[in-house]
């Protein structure tokens, strides 16, 4: 008896959003007056492509906002805008705060014919010498 009560009530509720669909056709055509809609077209927004490189700093220059990385493929030079966003961990810096040496990832794009920085991350190295101190203390320790 459930699943004949069951499928009474779906198909009803189907009609029900059919009749609704075909009311709410019929009231736009109607009531609307015989009007040309002509589509305007959206330009469209190219994707951005990123591209990523890891490495070291080679150099800096806050005044020409650039910072110099070398990486694996050679180096890139990336100029920064007030977009761009340098971070230490999660803390945010300042280009200024970037030295020459610092391990970084930069994520870039071609703007103008310019690489144009968009994020530049500095990561912080953990030093070994901690880990070999902490194993050598303890085999002294039996």
């Amino acid at each position: 008896m459930k699943k004949v009560l069951t499928f009474v009530l779906a198909v009803l509720f189907a009609f029900s959003l059919a009749g609704v669909a075909l009311a709410q056709d019929a009231g736009t055509s109607a009531a609307a007056p015989a009007k040309k809609v002509t589509k305007k077209k959206v330009a469209k927004k190219k994707a951005v492509r990123y591209s990523v490189v890891i490495g070291t700093v080679s150099s800096v220059d806050a005044t020409a906002n650039t910072v110099t990385v070398k990486g694996r493929k050679g180096e890139v030079t990336l100029n920064t805008t007030a977009k761009t966003v340098v971070k230490k961990g999660r803390k945010k810096i300042t280009l200024a705060d970037v030295k020459a040496g610092d391990k970084v990832y930069a994520r870039y794009s071609k703007e103008n014919g310019k690489d144009v920085a968009k994020l530049i991350s500095v990561h912080t190295v953990v030093k070994k010498a901690k880990k070999a101190k902490k194993k050598a203390a303890a085999p002294a320790a039996k």
